[in-house]
C-alpha cells in the first residue's frame, strides 16, 4: 500500500511525464515553423518582416509558453525527488528558462517591431537601423547562449542523480551526462550557431530526452501502480 507521499510522487510523476511529451512535440513544431529573415539589405528585410511578422509572433508566443511550462514541470520534478542536485538543476533550468523566454521576446516581438517601424530615408536612419539590428541580434544570441547552457548544466545535474537508479531511470541518466557533457564541449567551441537551425537542432536533442525521462516516469507510477494491486 503506497503511503501519501509516495501516491502524490506517482501523481505527480504522470503529470510530469505526459506534459513533457505534449510539450515536446509542440516545441518542435514550433520550431518547425520558425519563420526567418534570409535578406541582407535593409529595404528587402522590412518587406519580408512585414510578411512574418504575424507568424513570427505567434510561433515566439507559443514557445515563450512551452518554456514557463517546462519551468513549472520540473519545479515539480525537483520537489518529487526532493534532493539537493535535482533542486540544483530545476534552479538552472529555471534560470535558463529566463533568458530563453527573453531571446524570444526579442526574436520574437522586439525585432519585428524594431524592423516595421524603422525609417531608414537618410544615411543616419540608416545607421540607427543597422545599429540596433546588431544590437538585438547579439542579445538574442547572449540569452540564447546562456539558456542553453544552463538547460544542459540542469540536464547533467538531474542525470547525475538518475545514474544512481538500478533501473531504467540509469541508462536515461547515462544518456544525460553524455549528451549534456558533449554538447556543453561543442557550445564551447564556438561551432554551435544558434541560429534557426542551430535552435531547432538543441530543440530537438533536449526533446528526445525529456522523453527519455518522461516514459520512465510513466512506467515507474504505472510500475508502482501495479505493484501495489
Amino acid at each position: 500500500m503506497l503511503n501519501e507521499n509516495e501516491q502524490k510522487t506517482n501523481s505527480h510523476y504522470r503529470l510530469i511525464g505526459w506534459c513533457l511529451i505534449v510539450l515536446s512535440i509542440l516545441a518542435n513544431a514550433g520550431m518547425a515553423h520558425h519563420p526567418y529573415i534570409s535578406a541582407s539589405q535593409p529595404e528587402a528585410q522590412i518587406g519580408q518582416m512585414a510578411q512574418i511578422a504575424g507568424l513570427t509572433m505567434h510561433v515566439h508566443g507559443l514557445l515563450i509558453l512551452v518554456v514557463f511550462i517546462y519551468v513549472w514541470l520540473f519545479t515539480l520534478y525537483g520537489a518529487a525527488k526532493n534532493t539537493p542536485i535535482v533542486w540544483l538543476g530545476s534552479g538552472l533550468f529555471a534560470a535558463g528558462g529566463l533568458a530563453m523566454a527573453g531571446a524570444a521576446l526579442i526574436s520574437g516581438f522586439l525585432a519585428p517591431a524594431m524592423v516595421l517601424g524603422a525609417e531608414i530615408n537618410t544615411a543616419k536612419q540608416l545607421a540607427i537601423f543597422e545599429f540596433q539590428s546588431r544590437l538585438l541580434m547579439q542579445s538574442n544570441q547572449v540569452l540564447a547562449n546562456a539558456a542553453t547552457i544552463a538547460w544542459f548544466c540542469a540536464l547533467i545535474c538531474w542525470s547525475g542523480n538518475l545514474v544512481r537508479d538500478n533501473t531504467l531511470f540509469r541508462w536515461v541518466g547515462l544518456a544525460g551526462l553524455l549528451i549534456g557533457t558533449i554538447s556543453l564541449l561543442v557550445i564551447a567551441t564556438g561551432k554551435w550557431n544558434l541560429d534557426v537551425r542551430g535552435m531547432s537542432l538543441f530543440v530537438l536533442v533536449i526533446s528526445i530526452w525529456f522523453c527519455a525521462l518522461a516514459c520512465c516516469l510513466l512506467w515507474s507510477a504505472r510500475r508502482k501502480k501495479f505493484l501495489e494491486s
